[in-house]
């Protein structure tokens, strides 16, 4: 990820520990080097760059030490351990922690430390607390936290200028990557944050120092690692402990987990939501299928009426925590609005014209059940014969065979045909049989998957695609799609 720019004696400070650090003293080439980028995957490497080895579960960073520095990488923080073989094999210098540099050196500089990782992360907090951004967000959920980071970061960076989190970069090795991008130009910081286990997200917060948080649901992704229910509400509730008594926990009104997270904060609480109780809620809504939602926003100095472009009552919540964001930070109204009304892309349903005239959902990204909920919500909206195409829901644990079941009774509910792709699919199939279905398909595999739906489908169909990250079901997003110039 492209930086603001280090310099080397930077990285050098800041990957010690705190109560250890030492100046650092320039030689003449480690005042000359100036580093351009930071990254952990070595396929991304450019020239003046800071290539990081993390050692993952099936990939060792340290493997790709020598590529980065072909694609000319000036410096790596790696293993202790993985140091000296590296500067044996490749002819590169070495510096340690808390050491000062070398005087010279040809090819990559290797800084050694114990854990390459943990170095990241001291880097990240020690340039966070060089800065003192006024609104600095932080964003999970199970569900819905990537379209929010989008929309809270369009409505702040068009009144002021705005780090936003890019792609899904929200993990403990991500993060960090986008910490390192901020400036004192930054007015506002917008961090998206996931979590794989218990203290993920606290980690997160210690780097960050976010002042607002949006927490926009709790469900039971990743319920097979976490267990129950109560272990995600406690993760995703580190976002919300880590806010000083001056910050603001904005939360989900309508969701009753989340609302309850506000007893667990001594910061102001505001809430969003379809409900009356809400702070910044919608009423009036009127949903448009695919053309999107007109709704009306009620808020503290708001009352008015808007067009909501990205289809589905989700984004509408979505769109109610990026305004309680704005609200926070002053944006005026007028600002949100013009927003709104001209520069929200589409978020996460991406609408695709498809073979014999038919029309497609891609919503493959991944799949949980409150996201398959909303995606069948949406289709239901739709004026055509509807087709829903659904893989499986992974991560799942001991709810896995009652989640699929459900969804295929909602599926009954709101589609004309299905297709249950996957081994857990016929837990989909066998739910909406019994809710009365019957145009029911079952296919073992995305790569299956597409003749049986390219079969069964007949122009004006509109197709919804939704699986796990890990059925790949863009696949058959590719194999439907009409590509077009546009």
């Amino acid at each position: 990820m492209v930086t603001n720019g280090h310099t080397l004696v930077e990285v050098l400070t800041g990957i010690q520990p705190e109560e250890e650090r030492v100046n650092i003293r320039t030689s003449t080439q480690a005042t000359g080097t100036a580093i351009r980028q930071v990254t952990i995957d070595s396929r991304l490497v450019e020239p003046g760059a800071l290539y990081v080895a993390l050692a993952g579960m099936t990939v060792d960073g340290h493997d790709y030490v020598a590529a980065a520095a072909a694609a000319g990488a000036v410096a790596a923080i790696v293993s202790a351990d993985k140091a000296p073989d590296l500067a044996h094999v490749h002819g590169w210098s070495i510096v340690t922690m808390g050491a000062q540099p070398p005087a010279d050196w040809q090819g990559v500089l290797l800084i050694a430390v114990p854990d390459p990782l943990l170095a990241l992360h001291r880097w990240a907090t020690w340039h966070r607390a060089r800065y003192t951004t006024p609104y600095v967000v932080g964003i999970t959920g199970s569900v819905g936290k990537t379209s929010t980071k989008e929309l809270v970061g369009a409505i702040l960076s068009d009144a002021m200028p705005t780090l936003k989190t890019p792609r899904s970069y929200n993990s403990e090795s991500t993060l960090p990557l986008v910490t390192l991008s901020l400036t004192s130009a930054h007015a506002a910081a917008v961090f998206e944050m996931g979590m794989y286990y218990p203290g993920d997200i606290a980690t997160l917060c210690t780097i960050v120092r976010p002042n607002i948080a949006v927490v926009t649901a709790v469900g039971p992704s990743h319920l097979e690692r976490m267990g129950s229910i109560e272990a995600i509400a406690d993760a995703k509730a580190e976002l919300v402990v880590a806010i000083p008594p001056d910050g603001v926990v904005i939360l989900n009104a309508d969701d009753p987990i989340v609302a309850g997270f506000a007893g667990r904060t001594s910061a102001r609480v505001m809430t969003y939501g379809i409900t009356v109780a809400a702070d910044v809620r919608a009423v009036d809504v009127v949903q448009r299928g695919l053309e999107g939602t007109d709704v009306r926003i009620v808020a503290p100095g708001i009352d008015d009426t808007v067009h909501v472009s990205a289809p589905g009552l989700h984004q509408v919540r979505n769109l109610l925590a990026a305004i309680a964001v704005g609200i926070v930070a002053g944006v005026p109204w007028a600002t949100m609005r013009e927003t709104i009304a001209h520069r929200l892309s589409v978020l996460r349903f991406l609408i695709y014209p498809g073979m014999n005239e038919t029309q497609l959902i891609d919503d493959s990204y991944n799949a949980a059940p409150t996201s398959v909920r909303a995606a069948l919500e949406l289709l239901a909206t739709v004026d055509r014969r509807r087709v829903a195409v659904l893989g499986d829901m992974r991560e799942l644990g001991h709810i896995e065979v009652q989640a699929h079941h459900d969804v295929g009774v909602q599926a009954a509910q709101t589609a004309d045909v299905l297709v249950a792709v996957g081994e857990r699919g016929h837990w989909i199939a066998a739910g909406a049989r019994e809710a009365g279905m019957t145009a029911v398909y079952e296919v073992d595999s995305t790569a299956g998957a597409i003749p049986v739906v390219m079969q069964l489908i007949v122009p004006q169909d509109c197709i919804l695609i939704k699986g796990s990250r890990a059925m790949a079901m863009e696949a058959i997003v590719a194999a439907l799609r009409v590509q077009t110039t546009e």
